[in-house]
């Protein structure tokens, strides 16, 4: 399968070979050809955990085999620490190099197929999971800004009472917009949030969950620097309210993990300069 393109969405499960309990997997490769790169998305229903892992690999097109290799996974603390550590079901992939093999069903559908081992950290037992990915357009509609900024409200007063802290600069020369993809990062417990752009309000009461929210933020080219924040309306049920902010401009994704709070913001700001 030379010269196969997988870069896209794969949506599919992972199935304990035990219990057979399964898991939503949404791993989004945004570097194709043979290099791989991009976010695997590991939820679990049962627990409404979500999992976010950074992940590179290679692409063997003559043996149509994936390798993987998870480079960092970042998820918010809980009480009881990760819920992947302390039981079979819930657990997630070890950390190392896993192999998917890649082929296209006869309806031409294209499928990621594997097997990915675990370790209870309790008890030291192995298991294994059968992991199935089917590529896939992105299952959720794009949140589209209203033409004109809202004017003021409490989250705007409120704004200005918060430390903002930059999380990252991106270079954003020659676009028009941004598309911004939201997630909650570690349990689903009710996270809402607003976004800022330039310090006015565009939206509001964003409900992070584990299908990605989808916005395409316009570009003010009269500015040398665009700043988007993030702004927690409420804690959710375990503090405090984190996000992962997929941000895709010119092809190249960022992701950025995101912490807020009643008492600070967070940015990221997007740079139109040389």
């Amino acid at each position: 399968m030379n010269g196969q393109d997988l870069t896209g969405q794969w949506t599919g499960t992972a199935t304990d070979s035990k219990s057979e309990s399964q898991q939503k997997l949404v791993l989004s490769i945004t570097e194709g050809d043979s290099s791989i790169g991009g976010v695997l998305h590991w939820y679990s229903p049962e627990y409404q955990y979500i999992r976010h892992i950074v992940i590179s690999g290679r692409f063997y097109g003559k043996d149509s085999i994936l390798t993987i290799r998870e480079d960092s996974s970042i998820t918010s603390a809980v009480e009881g620490g990760d819920p992947f550590r302390n039981s079979e079901v819930k657990a997630g992939p070890s950390p190392g190099f896993y192999i998917l093999f890649y082929r296209r069903s006869a309806g031409r559908k294209d499928i990621l197929e594997g097997h990915w081992g675990f370790t209870n950290q309790q008890t030291g037992k192995s298991g294994k999971m059968e992991i199935r990915l089917e590529k896939k357009a992105p299952p959720f509609i794009p949140i589209m800004l209203p033409p004109h900024p809202k004017k003021d409200s409490t989250e705007s007063r409120q704004l200005l009472d918060r430390e903002t802290k930059v999380a990252a600069t991106i270079p954003a020369r020659g676009t028009d917009t941004i598309r911004v993809a939201l997630y909650d990062n570690g349990e689903i417990d009710g996270d809402s949030v607003s976004l800022f752009v330039n310090g006015q309000l565009l939206v509001q009461h964003v409900k992070l969950t584990a299908d990605a929210k989808v916005l395409l933020i316009p570009i003010d080219k009269s500015l040398p620097v665009n700043r988007v924040v993030l702004f927690a309306e409420n804690l959710g049920k375990l503090p405090p309210n984190t996000a992962l902010m997929e941000v895709t401009i010119h092809g190249k994704t960022y992701n950025l993990f995101l912490s807020t709070d009643y008492r600070k913001n967070a940015s990221v700001e997007f740079n139109l300069q040389e």
